[in-house]
């Protein structure tokens, strides 16, 4: 099986090289790296890309990710998040290739009184969250063969998430404030990326259609207790010396220029039913990306 991994330098990208299955031809693409570089706000190029390999699947692990950032670029947002997805999904449904991308749990808004499940209306309360369910809705639209992978509160231990810059801060014996009136199911990466080669090994072949699917650490948490947790277990590990202070904070005491969803608890049931395979909980995915800190096994 021939597949073309996009943002192969990104964090997800970076996890899912490194636990591809044995039996899979990876070509991977990022901006300024991988197997062919590529601009991907390039339709042109992309489409020249996309020709020259010819994927049987297509993992998209490209996307505009800076939350707070997307009010002031929505262009840019929308170009990532919208239309590559969209443009990626019309060439396997004219190529009979699957695709697999990935979305957020930021499409929602509310507070169900359970964990949302992937057919709860929608309503994104941010320009990345409506970027995010544009790309959805793009891609159900193309009747192409796909995975729109619903994920949550993304970490892992490369820079540019939650879990590094806390801990960095904390390495330095600096105190941390934490939202704890958000809650949500903290994902690592690397169960993320070992889950999205599953769904692929072991449903492929029944995908028909474009579908959502919810994969996120089993689990729920604010802000505050994940980092709690992390601060713990860091020190337990020797990922830093010692413990310091994690006071909990609300919302409105960390000014954010992009509004986040109150209650980002995703439930996972489809994708245990289709696959067999029980998702980590948030402890435990938590403590096996501490214990391999600085490599990147899944």
């Amino acid at each position: 099986m021939s597949v073309l991994l996009t943002g192969s330098a990104g964090q997800l990208g970076q996890h899912l090289r490194s636990c591809a299955p044995a039996d899979v031809e990876l070509i991977g693409s990022a901006r300024k790296a991988g197997d062919l570089p590529c601009d991907l706000l390039d339709s042109e190029a992309v489409r020249d890309m996309l020709d020259q390999v010819r994927p049987d699947v297509i993992v998209n692990a490209a996307a505009w990710t800076a939350v707070d950032g997307a009010e002031d670029a929505p262009d840019l947002a929308f170009r990532l998040n919208r239309d590559l997805p969209a443009l990626l999904a019309d060439w396997c449904s004219d190529h009979d290739a699957i695709l697999l991308t990935y979305s957020t749990d930021y499409v929602f808004s509310g507070r169900p009184g359970r964990a949302w499940r992937e057919n709860d209306p929608t309503g994104p309360a941010s320009v990345y969250g409506r970027s995010k369910l544009a790309g959805e809705q793009a891609v159900m639209a193309s009747g192409a063969r796909a995975y729109l992978v619903r994920t949550a509160w993304v970490y892992s231990a490369l820079p540019g998430n939650f879990l590094t810059a806390i801990l960095a801060r904390a390495s330095q014996g600096q105190d941390l404030r934490v939202v704890s009136d958000q809650v949500g199911s903290p994902t690592w990466a690397g169960d993320l990326a070992r889950a999205s080669w599953l769904l692929l090994q072991r449903h492929g072949a029944e995908l028909q259609r474009p579908v959502p699917v919810h994969i996120a650490g089993r689990g729920a948490m604010s802000w505050h207790e994940f980092a709690t947790l992390a601060v713990a277990g860091a020190v337990a590990d020797g990922v830093i010396g010692r413990e310091v202070m994690v006071e909990p904070i609300a919302s409105a005491e960390w000014p954010q220029k992009a509004a986040r969803p109150a209650w980002s608890v995703l439930d996972c049931q489809r994708y245990e039913q289709w696959t067999g395979d029980k998702l980590m909980d948030i402890e435990t995915s938590l403590a096996a990306c501490l214990s391999q800190w600085g490599r990147l096994p899944c």
